[in-house]
């Protein structure tokens, strides 16, 4: 807020607010502050601006604070004397104009404890408005908000002085939004369906389940930033967010989306096919392999059992290293073999080919 703190306006006698030039010069003013409630006097100099001050040197009260109040009684009367405010767009879909009221309360409740706004007006065709003030100091002396299902506008007050509050309140669009205003919200589909642009008012909460939002492209109403990036407009009403879901786009990304989803599902059938079909073969083959080890493994013992059924009965005289399975042969030197459990055995590492024909670990080659 712009404060300069120069009071133009004050509560006279009677609690209405009065400008610092309409008014008797001094203390005979007859003005208060409307915060501490102070004695105000109405100073009217040729040099200095016209305004009021605080009759007492020892007051306690903070001027940011009287200022603020002033202001806030001040917009109230402005708007209860005008009987209009001037309102600003509504997302872009209804625009800014001025509303006329023909009954304006203030320094009133609405119906329970918990809903005390600023103002209370009400139009020609009995729809009521409740407008709330808002300031950058913050003056609590209300209650917590709660305009769900009404038409509540919330107006901030901080960029204003006393003598700009009037032309912002009745000309200006700027620092107000729509808090709620059921008025518009429900003529939002008709409004659209007679454009030709047919929508669908869909709660964020059944957009964040929708499969298009989620895994291909959102049909709601876009919002173009300066920066050029693309998001979808939200509306908020009642403690709800709702989007704008364009019914004729959204069936054509619906139908476009199933045709990929069953695309993919049949192609994830074919490959889950591929894969069984893979897994199979390769189940098959390990099977396969499988029963020729063991196969094999049989006609190794088979062959052993043979050869050493035979060994039993042969000459160990014609025995020699190089027929034995212990022999590494990729070590045989000059004639010698090479035990390769000479260690075990207490042979020389180059081993003599006739060391077989005692040894009691001779085992012959399976060919």
């Amino acid at each position: 807020m712009n404060i300069d703190f120069v009071f133009s306006w004050a509560e006279n006698e009677q609690g209405k607010m009065v400008h610092v030039d309409d008014v008797p010069r001094g203390i005979q003013c007859g003005c208060r502050c409307p915060y501490c409630h102070e004695r105000l006097l109405a100073r009217h100099g040729e040099v200095r601006q016209h305004g009021f001050a605080h009759y007492s040197d020892t007051r306690g009260a903070n001027l940011k604070i009287c200022y603020v109040v002033t202001m806030y009684k001040l917009a109230e009367q402005i708007i209860q004397s005008a009987k209009r405010i001037h309102a600003p767009s509504y997302y872009g879909i209804f625009p800014e104009m001025d509303i006329e009221f023909i009954d304006v309360r203030i320094d009133c409740c609405f119906e329970r404890a918990d809903k005390q706004p600023d103002v209370i007006a009400t139009t020609k065709e009995g729809r009521q408005y409740l407008i709330e003030f808002l300031f950058q100091y913050k003056i609590q002396h209300k209650t917590a908000i709660d305009y769900k299902n009404m038409n509540c506008l919330e107006i901030d007050l901080s960029n204003q002085s006393l003598e700009t509050l009037e032309s912002f309140l009745l000309s200006s669009s700027k620092d107000r939004k729509w808090m709620n205003n059921v008025t518009y919200f429900s003529q939002v589909g008709s409004l659209y369906n007679k454009a030709g642009k047919p929508v669908r008012v869909v709660d964020e909460s059944e957009c964040r389940q929708c499969e298009l939002g989620c895994s291909y492209h959102c049909a709601g109403v876009p919002v173009y930033s300066l920066t050029g990036i693309n998001q979808y407009l939200v509306i908020e009403e009642s403690g709800h967010k709702y989007r704008l879901c364009k019914s004729e786009l959204f069936q054509n990304y619906q139908q476009e989306y199933e045709r990929i989803k069953s695309e993919n599902e049949r192609k994830e059938r074919i490959e889950e096919k591929e894969r069984l079909e893979a897994e199979a073969r390769k189940k098959k083959e390990e099977e396969e392999l499988k029963i020729s080890i063991e196969k094999r493994k049989a006609e190794l013992a088979e062959k052993r059992r043979i050869i050493d059924e035979q060994e039993a009965l042969s000459d160990p005289s014609l025995r020699t290293c190089f027929q034995c399975e212990y022999n590494l042969q990729w070590a045989n030197r000059n004639g010698y073999a090479n035990c390769g459990a000479w260690k075990s055995m207490s042979v020389p590492q180059k081993t003599p080919p006739s060391c077989a024909r005692a040894c009691k670990r001779f085992r012959r080659i399976i060919s």
